[in-house]
C-alpha cells in the first residue's frame, strides 16, 4: 500500500497509463523507451504461471459456457414439438436458439465471476509481489456485476444492430425482431465477460469514480485490441476469444445467405447462429487449453507468448531497438548541422568573392 501511495501516473494522449515512482513533473520526464507498453505489464505482472486453482477455475467456466450455449442451440428447440410430433431444431426455432442462448450464457457468466473473481485476478499468485500494481482491477459485487452485464447487453445489441445494418441494410428494417435477438446474443457472448470482469466503460459503474472508469476503458482496450501484454492471462484470453471468433463466426455465417442453394438452414439469421455458436464454442476450449499450459509452463510462457524471462527479454530488446534509433536519428541531425554549416560557409565564401569581383570592376 505505501508503495502504491508513492506512484504516480501519466496518461498519454493515446490513453496508455506511464507509472514511475514519484510525481510526474517536466523535469523528471521519463526516457523515451520507458514509455514501453511492457512497462504496465511488467508491474501488473500478467505473465506469470498461473496455478493449478486458477486453471481449475478457468477450465470449469469454460466448459459451463460451452454447455450453455450448446444448451441453448440444441436443448432448448427440442422442447418445442410441432403438429406432428417431431422436436424443434435451429432451424425451426431459430429466436428460441437466440434467445435461451444469451440468457443461459449471461447467467453462468456471472455466476462464476461471482463466485471466482478473486481467483482469476491473480490474487492466488504464490508471490505477494506479483499482485502489486498501478492500479487494481475494478471487482464488483454481485449487484454491480448483473447492473454492468444488462447495460453491456443493451448497449452491445445496439451496436451489433448498427453493424449488421452496415453489412446488409435489409436485415434491420425487414428483420428487425431476428436481428435485435442475434445481436443480444453474440453482445452476451462478447460483451458481458468484460463488464463482469472490469465493468462497462461507457457509464461510471456502480459505485465507481470517474479514475475507475477510465481504468475500464484501458482493461477494455488492453485485453480486445491486444494491448499492453494482453490477453495472455487465461481470464482474459477467455474474454477476448469470446469477443472476436463469435463475431467473426457471424460474419462467415453471412456468406451462404444469397447464395441459390435452397437449403432449409441458409435463410437470415440461422446461418448467423450457427456461426456465433461454433465460434463461441472454439474460443472457450482454445480458452480451456490456454490455461492448462499455462499451469503446465514453468513461468507461464506458451507458444513464445507471455512468461516473465520472454517478456523481460522482449523488453530489452525494445529497449536497444529505441536506444539504436534514437542513435541514428541523433546521427542524422549532426550530419544535416554539418551539412547546414558547410552550405552556410560556401555561400558566405561566394558572395564575398561577388563582393571582390564587384570590387575589382569598378
Amino acid at each position: 500500500a505505501r508503495a502504491l501511495a508513492t506512484m504516480g501516473t501519466h496518461t498519454h494522449w493515446w490513453g496508455s497509463p506511464k507509472v514511475m515512482g514519484g510525481e510526474f513533473k517536466e523535469e523528471n520526464k521519463p526516457e523515451p523507451w520507458e514509455l514501453s507498453p511492457y512497462e504496465l505489464g511488467r508491474e501488473y505482472a500478467y505473465h506469470h504461471r498461473v496455478s493449478g486453482k486458477t486453471a481449475a477455475w478457468i477450465v470449469a467456466y469454460c466448459v459451463a459456457l460451452i454447455w450453455a450455449v450448446l444448451e441453448g442451440a440444441v436443448g432448448a428447440p427440442a422442447h418445442r414439438i410441432d403438429a406432428k410430433g417431431n422436436a424443434g431444431t435451429l432451424i425451426t426455432h431459430p429466436l428460441v436458439v437466440a434467445r435461451t442462448a444469451a440468457i443461459l450464457h449471461a447467467g453462468v457468466c456471472v455466476v462464476f465471476h461471482i463466485l471466482a473473481r478473486r481467483v482469476w485476478s491473480g490474487d492466488d499468485h504464490h508471490d505477494p509481489t506479483k499482485r502489486v500494481g498501478p492500479h487494481l482491477p475494478a471487482r464488483y459485487g454481485p449487484l454491480g456485476m448483473i447492473v454492468n452485464s444488462v447495460l453491456a447487453v443493451a448497449f452491445g445489441t445496439v451496436f451489433y444492430c448498427a453493424l449488421f445494418c452496415a453489412f446488409n441494410y435489409t436485415s434491420l428494417f425487414h428483420r428487425p425482431i431476428e436481428t435485435m435477438q442475434v445481436a443480444a446474443m453474440v453482445s452476451s457472448f462478447g460483451w458481458v465477460p468484460g463488464a463482469c470482469l472490469y465493468g462497462f466503460p461507457m457509464t461510471h459503474g456502480w459505485g465507481r469514480s470517474r479514475e475507475k472508469t477510465f481504468w475500464n476503458f484501458w482493461e477494455w482496450h488492453r485485453v480486445l485490441f491486444m494491448g499492453c501484454n494482453a490477453p495472455w492471462r487465461p481470464a482474459d484470453a477467455s474474454w477476448f476469444l469470446a469477443f472476436w471468433l463469435p463475431a467473426l463466426g457471424c460474419w462467415v455465417g453471412a456468406m451462404p445467405i444469397p447464395l441459390d442453394w435452397g437449403r432449409a438452414w441458409q435463410p437470415y439469421p440461422i446461418t448467423l447462429l450457427y456461426g456465433a455458436i461454433g465460434g463461441m464454442c472454439l474460443g472457450q476450449a482454445c480458452a480451456a487449453g490456454w490455461a492448462v499450459a499455462k499451469w503446465r509452463s514453468d513461468d507461464g510462457c506458451v507458444l513464445g507468448f507471455g512468461g516473465e524471462t520472454n517478456e523481460r527479454e522482449k523488453r530489452t530488446r525494445w529497449i536497444e531497438e529505441v536506444r539504436a534509433d534514437e542513435a541514428e536519428m541523433l546521427a542524422r541531425v549532426k550530419r544535416n548541422d554539418e551539412y547546414g554549416k558547410r552550405r552556410r560557409k560556401e555561400e558566405r565564401e561566394r558572395r564575398r568573392r561577388e563582393r571582390e569581383e564587384e570590387e575589382k570592376e569598378d
